[in-house]
């Protein structure tokens, strides 16, 4: 069966499965003296669950900070006005059991993630979905099983984790996990990926084909689940598993080197984070810098608006452990279909056409002041630079410069230091921003290429949506056009280009983007950083670009992506050619 690979590695073991079956709600009438007690009983199901929230949150940091930081949303979610009010409200109402209430409101919660554009964002909807199921087994009383009654080696096969299922289990006798559902950015990927732990999701039809007991392999590379394997098999993933364990350490053995092709073309390779806390591990992956910060989360985690010291607080912590390597800050990127602070809208019918990322901003003067003030401030202590989301046009730029200077003139008139000169980037993920790059260059230091939205926008296709879901491609020749585009006006007006998307961290489109154009650095998720270092590291430019240049003249998605997959194969067939063993492929030197 296949899934999405959300943590690398190959398991293997029996299958121990979890009953995360979903209760059957039924609706009950009440009275109109029984409405209270109704309340009551919610509140106090609510209040449990805050409890149970904050002990998994302690013992989750004892894991991984990463991990502990994304629970902070679930916390905030159960003070949401959405989730709670409402439920309340309609108990009131329909004269209902807190149950079907409940239910209700997560069905019309749920549905303001289906016009989300953003992939990370729309990965929390399965979170979401699983603090009501606990909140539900709180109200109905329900104890749920206890995986730390586990005591031998198995592989977690269930539809879905919550947060107290990861924290509960005996890290050192899961050897894996796969799930029905979630994705790359739910917490069950990013707990599994902390902890070192090979784990699919997205496997449909899992629990009705598997039983515990069952001999179950989880590739984790591939994505592929299987279970009850011949002996024939068993021995391939036996040798897999070792073969993929020794190719991790020779990854990481080298890390600290420079990423440099053969001919001396050096590309930096930086960090996308979401959080404060992860920069803390990025030595360990040879990262030499922060080009991503997602500041969304300081606004998604936070009770109150996040103001100007609070975000200066934050991000100063960043720079300061970055020791002056660059640190690009994003001004926030969020949409009116969410929630946070006191900023809400219900009436967007389609967020990602609408008030989102710059023109947030710069329609909500105050919240746009504290951001470039907190980021200003955390430049005096190293090497800051401010990059503005869903650009459009120059004027736009024009307009938020004009508020970066008010906010530099009111720290003068503070005698705040800060970075006089500090960069102001743009991100071109918008088809008008790449159109019309030579005026948004005139108005930045860099720019920075966000390929998932581009991509999107450029090709109308909603990765997540599973009817259009094949049509998303990243090598169609209008993306490649357009990212050639770019990086050639970028070289002639002597300005940076740095890749932030996930294309960026794909090592099967490393040696592509380099023959595209000139590159100054790739910006990806830390863990991505080894594998693309490789490739940099063992080819020429010129071969880069010869690439590049059999690419661009080919018309069909498909043939493309079967070009460049077969060329990295035989090029780096330890890291591309999934026919043979790791063992076979690997070069001793």
């Amino acid at each position: 069966m296949k899934g999405i690979a959300v943590s690398k590695g190959v398991a293997i073991g029996k299958a121990y499965l979890l009953d995360s079956t979903k209760f059957c709600i039924v609706k009950h009438q009440i009275s109109e003296l029984e409405t209270e007690k109704e309340v009551e009983r919610f509140r106090q199901a609510i209040e449990k669950t805050k409890l149970q929230m904050t002990e998994i949150k302690k013992r989750a940091e004892k894991i991984a900070d990463k991990y502990a930081v994304i629970l902070d949303t679930y916390s905030l979610l159960l003070d949401d006005d959405i989730l709670v009010n409402e439920t309340i409200e309609k108990i009131k109402t329909h004269k209902t059991n807190a149950e079907w209430a409940l239910n209700e409101t997560l069905n019309n919660f749920l549905k303001l993630f289906d016009n989300i554009n953003d992939d990370y964002l729309k990965g929390k909807k399965d979170d979401l979905d699983l603090l009501v199921q606990t909140i539900l087994k709180n109200l109905i009383g329900h104890s749920q099983e206890s995986l730390s009654e586990i005591h031998e080696p198995v592989i977690i096969a269930t539809h879905s984790l919550s947060p107290s299922d990861t924290i509960m289990m005996p890290k050192n006798f899961v050897k894996g996990l796969v799930t029905e559902a979630g994705g790359k950015t739910s917490h069950v990927g990013i707990f599994a990926a902390a902890l070192g732990i090979p784990a699919i999701t997205g496997v449909k039809a899992l629990t009705s084909k598997t039983n515990s007991g069952d001999q179950i392999i989880v590739d984790g590379i591939d994505g592929e689940v299987i279970i009850n394997p011949s002996n024939e098999t068993m021995k391939q993933y036996v040798k897999k598993q070792e073969n993929y364990r020794k190719y991790e350490e020779r990854l990481l053995a080298n890390i600290h080197q420079l990423a440099e092709t053969l001919d001396g073309h050096q590309i930096k390779l930086l960090a996308n984070i979401e959080s404060n806390q992860e920069v803390k591990t990025l030595h360990k992956f040879g990262v030499e810098g922060v080009g991503l910060y997602r500041t969304e989360f300081l606004y998604m985690a936070a009770t109150t608006m996040p103001g100007e010291r609070e975000l200066y607080e934050d991000f100063k912590q960043v720079v300061q452990e970055m020791d002056n390597r660059p640190v690009v800050i994003r001004t926030l990127d969020i949409g009116m279909d969410k929630q946070f602070g006191d900023i809400r809208n219900d009436n967007e019918v389609n967020p990602a056409l609408g008030l989102r990322g710059i023109r947030l901003s710069l329609a909500k003067p105050q919240l746009m002041a504290d951001q470039l003030k907190g980021i200003l401030r955390a430049s005096f202590y190293g090497n800051v630079k401010i990059l503005y989301p869903m650009i459009s046009s120059a004027t736009e730029i024009i307009q938020a410069n004009t508020m970066l200077e008010e906010a530099k003139n009111h720290l003068r008139q503070e005698q705040i230091p800060f970075n006089e000169d500090i960069e102001v980037g743009a991100m071109i993920e918008t088809p008008a921003a790449a159109i019309c790059i030579d005026h948004i260059l005139k108005e930045v230091d860099f720019v920075s290429v966000g390929t998932n939205d581009l991509i999107q926008y450029l090709l109308a296709v909603d990765r997540v949506n599973e009817s259009v879901a094949h049509l998303y491609q990243p090598f169609h020749p209008s993306v490649l056009r357009t990212l050639k585009n770019i990086m050639q006006s970028a070289e002639n007006a002597d300005k940076k280009v740095s890749i932030c998307g996930e294309l960026g961290g794909d090592p099967m489109a490393t040696m592509l983007l380099l023959g595209l154009g000139k590159i100054d650095d790739l910006s990806m998720e830390p863990h991505a950083v080894p594998k693309v270092k490789k490739v940099i590291r063992t080819i020429r430019l010129e071969e880069a670009r010869q690439l590049a240049d059999d690419v661009l003249q080919m018309s069909c998605p498909n043939e493309i992506a079967s070009f460049i997959t077969n060329a990295m194969r035989v090029r780096f067939p330890e890291d591309f050619d999934r026919d043979l063993s790791f063992e076979e492929k690997s070069n001793p030197a």
